[in-house]
């Protein structure tokens, strides 16, 4: 008994032994790693930065002058999240923005899921040049991905809309999901990631929960479907709402009038509200805008 106890020990250093001759090795190796994810110190990292000041980082402006001032700028990298109750005006705002862009020079490139082609520019009679593919394929990531790729190659463009999150899920992986609001959350990580690495905007409409409409609550990030990961892996997140009033019968109308809410905004924390009017298929700054 006392042999094989003195086997199983020696057994038990030989083991030992080889794992640390191996974690030698492995030490040895990464000394003099080189890679591009390679560890460095903060000295570097300062150096890289300022030697990659003069490349030019894409900034847009979203032109309404009070959004601008709240979130400072739109930058390459970021996911930005747009959602409201049904009906009030999500793609028309995201619109809006596609000409503030054009008139910037920087190009956009619009996956709309929900109406066809003819639909869609209908809404944008004076459309500017922009680009979008001819036929969308939906519940595929990796078709999104080689179409966003495709507009940056041929026509430079800087700015994704996505319209809307939910018709980028999979039905076989909804089915097969342990928990939806993970596989959103896995979804949510690869769009953020393609913003990062292909140095371009993301524009992403999401729905909300189905809540109560109450006109005098905007709604919050709580109020966003699915899954908590929506909105912490983006860096902005927009609401949009029309303004109601009552009518004759006591019914709620909508107005031409929105209020917009940033709810989240990773960059510079700066949150706010801004007032907006809806005329001829656009959004305009309700202090800028003249009838």
């Amino acid at each position: 008994m006392e042999i094989n106890k003195i086997s199983e020990k020696l057994n038990d250093l030989k083991c030992e032994k080889e794992v640390l001759k191996k974690l030698g090795r492995e030490y040895e190796i990464l000394g003099v790693y080189q890679g591009e994810d390679r560890v460095i110190t903060s000295e570097q990292a300062l150096e890289e930065l300022k030697e990659d000041e003069n490349r030019q980082v894409l900034k847009v402006k979203s032109t309404i002058s009070a959004l601008d001032k709240i979130v400072g700028d739109f930058r390459e990298g970021q996911l930005v999240i747009l959602s409201s109750p049904t009906g009030q005006g999500k793609t028309t705002f995201c619109q809006t923005l596609t000409y503030a862009f054009a008139d910037q020079n920087i190009n956009s490139v619009w996956f709309s899921y929900e109406v066809g082609i003819r639909e869609f520019m209908e809404k944008m009679p004076d459309a500017p040049l922009f680009y979008l593919p001819r036929r969308i394929k939906q519940n595929s990531m990796d078709w999104l991905e080689a179409r966003i790729k495709e507009g940056i190659a041929k026509y430079n463009c800087k700015i994704v809309f996505i319209d809307h999150l939910h018709y980028l899920l999979e039905m076989q992986k909804m089915a097969e999901a342990k928990s939806l609001s993970l596989l959103v959350g896995m979804m949510m990580r690869q769009l953020k990631r393609l913003a990062i690495e292909n140095e371009i905007i993301i524009f992403l409409v999401s729905h909300m929960r189905k809540v109560r409409y109450d006109t005098n609550k905007l709604p919050d990030i709580d109020d966003l479907r699915d899954s908590s990961f929506v909105g912490q892996e983006s860096d902005i997140v927009i609401f949009l709402q029309r303004v109601m009033e009552k009518g004759d019968e006591g019914q709620d109308i909508a107005t031409n009038r929105a209020l917009l809410k940033v709810a989240k905004n990773r960059r510079l924390g700066s949150l706010g509200y801004v007032k907006l009017t809806f005329n001829n298929n656009r959004f305009y700054e309700e202090t800028d805008y003249q009838e």
